[in-house]
């Protein structure tokens, strides 16, 4: 009986670890990649995420996307970064976002990002911006992730 029980446990060990390695190795390409400048990264995996070989459940984890985003020169000279937000669930949804400023040649500007909160109406959409401190032409990358 012992030798049973003990065999039922690396069985059920075993199917565990194989799924979650599929789950992890899935999040950890995405966590990984190289996103490039000029997108939006969902940083809080439990808005918008991919996984495979799970037991049950959806391929796809989506509460929120990036239905468009940009940049634009303002009048004064300075970049504006805009990201519209989708909701796709049936509450309001309170994130955080803030934006990384890259000059051309992809080094970090001087002024450090802050993390703004905003509200996604249930089902709805909202739009994030925040302008630059300088005048010179600039990349973006927007992090986005759930109220803290």
């Amino acid at each position: 009986m012992p030798n049973l029980f003990m065999a039922a446990l690396l069985l059920g060990a075993a199917l565990i670890t194989g799924c979650q390695s599929g789950m992890s190795k899935k999040e950890y390409q995405q966590r990984t990649e190289d996103h490039g400048y000029n997108t939006v990264l969902f940083t809080d995996y439990d808005l918008n995420r991919d996984f495979k070989d799970g037991l049950i459940g959806p391929n796809k984890v989506i509460r929120l996307t990036s239905t468009g985003h940009g940049i634009q020169r303002t009048d004064t000279g300075t970049s504006q970064v805009w990201v519209e937000l989708r909701n796709h669930t049936d509450y309001d949804y309170r994130v955080e976002a803030r934006t990384r400023f890259y000059t051309e040649g992809g080094m970090p500007t001087d002024a450090e990002p802050v993390w703004r909160r905003l509200t996604v109406p249930a089902n709805g959409n909202a739009v994030y911006r925040e302008k630059s401190v300088g005048t010179e032409r600039l990349q973006y990358v927007v992090e986005v992730r759930q109220t803290r």
